[in-house]
């Protein structure tokens, strides 16, 4: 998948939101597709003295998230602002002290000189209230239902003249966040990485300017020096990897919306559903491919008689009757503490055309065999009903290397008769050796060998099998 597609989304994404700030484009929402229960850390100024006010809890969605200025830092560093996701209690306040602040006021030195002293007192009153306030914010925490404690965070607020200011109401902090949305793309590992008068390998076009760490995704690292071309030198990754502003902000807002919007699970499995307009600056096809998929999302969630949300999308995708853009499904598994993905499958620039074929054309066909009308699904209950392909079919038969045969599907590449016949074997032996022992969930033999038929006769329709003489 070329990083082109992503900045294409993001690039849309800031058409539809170009009244924004700039810092709200940078912005992130803590808990994206979720209700993020926030603890307000309520700081007060009188007469020029900063006290600690309490604990109060705000619900943070994707309404509102830009007003409390979240945006994730290192795991190091800590995140960006005062605004950090529930965890490690003494570990993020004493960030928020050694780290935050500081940034903080030696920003303000430069950009509003005015407000210096004012984030100075509320350092000292926020290390002078230490204690107390960890206990409330830990009690605080701790009342909340288990649900909630998942989907946690705090911020810091200050009421000035009886009213809250949330961080979004500062300027230093607002520069902050825009700073490090455009810093993150030239500047890491205590390193910088900036070119000039070169060609942006996104946009192809000459720019004076250049930056060397802006992947989208956390698939690839060039933190280790063996990882890295340019004579080792992480300074010169521009040179592998040359990303221009502009192209740089409209990745970090596409990978935004891919992550918030197009991640979907394929039985099971994590992947993203990118799409790319066949013609170049198509924004219409772009816009129809992604209002499609909001369509579906809202289908599915307000639907009662939608069995696989699974198929039902690719469907979906199937009944486009014009090939104005194309599917990458990257298929990926994600680290839960550096976040960084690892690509299991990438399926390339897929027509409708080819998911009408596998979802809707082929089933249709197969589905129509008498053989499989009025299967017993039950052994104890009478309880007959058609059988009828579903994607479903090649997670139960093939889950060890679904990743495999998916890719396999897709892509119209060959299996091995001999090879299927004894994947089928294989899972009618072990459901009946379960039947004898009694153990686990045990299926119907005859819908099982249904399966397998339904199985060979899909593979088959699809002109899959390499049959041997």
């Amino acid at each position: 998948m070329q990083d082109r597609t992503i900045t294409d989304i993001g690039k849309l994404e800031f058409l539809r939101n170009k009244d924004l700030k700039p810092y709200e484009l940078f912005t992130q929402e803590p808990y994206p597709n979720k209700v993020c229960k926030m603890l307000l850390i309520e700081f007060q100024q009188k007469e020029e003295k900063i006290f600690f006010k309490g604990i109060d809890v705000q619900n943070v969605n994707e309404q509102n998230y830009s007003k409390y200025a979240y945006r994730k830092g290192s795991a190091r560093g800590g995140d960006i602002t005062f605004t950090t996701k529930f965890g490690d209690l003494d570990k993020k306040l004493n960030t928020l002290i050694n780290t935050q602040f500081p940034n903080l006021i030696e920003l303000s030195e430069k950009e509003e000189p005015e407000k210096v002293y004012f984030f100075k007192d509320w350092m000292n009153s926020f290390i002078e209230n230490y204690d107390r306030l960890k206990d409330e914010l830990q009690i605080t925490y701790d009342n909340q239902e288990k649900k909630d404690k998942l989907n946690s965070a705090f911020t810091l607020t200050m009421d000035i003249d009886g009213e809250r200011r949330l961080l979004s109401d500062f300027k230093s902090v607002q520069q902050l966040i825009s700073q490090n949305g455009i810093e993150g793309n030239y500047k890491k590992y205590g390193v910088t990485s900036k070119g000039e008068n070169s060609e942006c390998s996104v946009c192809h076009k000459p720019k004076p300017e250049i930056y060397g760490f802006g992947s989208p995704f956390k698939y690839s690292t060039v933190d280790k020096t063996g990882t890295v071309s340019g004579f080792f030198n992480q300074k010169n990754n521009w040179k592998n990897y040359p990303i221009c502003e502009n192209c740089a902000i409209g990745m970090e807002l596409g990978k935004n919306y891919i992550t918030k919007y197009l991640t979907r699970y394929f039985f099971g499995k994590s992947f993203y559903l990118i799409p790319k307009a066949v013609f170049p600056n198509d924004t219409e096809a772009l816009s129809d491919a992604l209002s499609l998929f909001s369509e579906v999302d809202y289908q599915i969630k307000n639907s009662e008689f939608i069995s696989s949300s699974e198929d039902f999308l690719m469907e979906r995708i199937g009944e486009i009757n014009n090939n104005v853009f194309t599917l990458n499904l990257l298929f990926f598994e994600e680290n839960p503490t550096t976040k960084a993905i690892k690509i299991k499958m990438m399926l390339e620039e897929i027509p409708p055309s080819r998911f009408r074929k596998l979802f809707i054309e082929v089933p249709k066909i197969i589905n129509r065999n008498p053989l499989f009308k009025d299967i017993d699904y039950h052994y104890k209950k009478k309880q007959k009903q058609d059988l009828r392909f579903s994607f479903r079919l090649i997670k139960q038969f093939f889950e060890d290397n679904f990743y495999e045969m998916t890719y396999k599907i897709f892509m119209g590449r060959k299996i091995n008769e001999k090879e299927l016949n004894k994947r089928f074997m294989k899972v009618i032996r072990a459901n009946y050796i379960k039947k004898v022992n009694n153990e686990g969930f045990v299926e119907n033999g005859d819908l099982l060998i249904a399966k397998c038929f339904l199985l060979q006769s899909y593979f088959a329709e699809l002109n899959l099998i390499n049959y041997e003489n």
